[in-house]
């Protein structure tokens, strides 16, 4: 716009102040635009977020029924955990052999949840799969001591789990098998800790009945 001045700047402090409410303007909406790009931005993330979350827990919650199912067709002890944390959270005393005896020993088989400590090959062909308490996870922690199964495995179960451990790309940090174990015996031990000192561990020794890897990050849930 042309400017044509007068003596008493009438116009030219009129063209001033347009410029300047002009240029509020602009700046408003860029300001407007910008925040509205972030909101939407912020809500689209959420969004998968959310999604992300609810498929998450979906297959979690899937998981965990077909172990309960497992377990259910199998006919096992599921609740020895809570007995042997005497319903608490947390255990800290040391456990007792004859304890897991009376949990473990018997003619139905008990559901054990935990990572695979080790695999090998038995004489007849079959494989033995040690599995270890995992306190990542897990619905009751025992601090004192370490609590394993020593199962007679078929092979292909043997065999998948050394294909999943050759395939991992990062070291699980939960529970990454479930088994339905018939425990024939409870052995005592005592190994060197991670840190110096030495650790107790109970190892139930028998016959797996069932087995199933988890998948995920995995959360045992109470039993509803």
């Amino acid at each position: 716009m042309q400017l044509c001045r007068r003596e008493n700047g009438g116009e030219w402090r009129a063209e001033i102040g347009s410029e300047r409410s002009m240029k509020r303007y602009l700046v408003g909406l860029v300001l407007i635009l910008g925040f509205g790009y972030w909101g939407y931005t912020w809500w689209q993330d959420h969004l998968a977020e959310t999604k992300t979350a609810i498929a998450s827990e979906a297959r979690q919650q899937a998981q965990n029924q077909a172990i309960a199912d497992m377990a259910r067709s199998a006919n096992a002890i599921t609740d020895w955990p809570a007995t042997l944390a005497n319903n608490k959270t947390v255990r800290i005393s040391p456990i007792m052999t004859a304890e897991l005896q009376k949990l473990w020993l018997g003619d139905r088989p008990v559901l054990f949840i935990g990572s695979v400590h080790d695999v090998a090959i038995n004489k007849d062909g079959t494989y033995q799969v040690t599995v270890e308490y995992n306190l990542i996870g897990a619905q009751f922690i025992f601090v004192e001591n370490e609590m394993r199964v020593s199962l007679n495995c078929p092979e292909s179960f043997g065999k998948q789990l050394i294909k999943t451990a050759k395939a991992a790309k990062s070291p699980r940090i939960t529970a990454d098998t479930a088994v339905v174990a018939l425990i024939e015996r409870i052995e005592k031990s005592t190994e060197k800790g991670d840190e110096g000192g030495t650790r107790t561990v109970y190892s139930g020794i028998g016959k797996c009945v069932d087995a199933m890897q988890l998948t995920g990050f995995f959360i045992q849930t109470p039993k509803r």
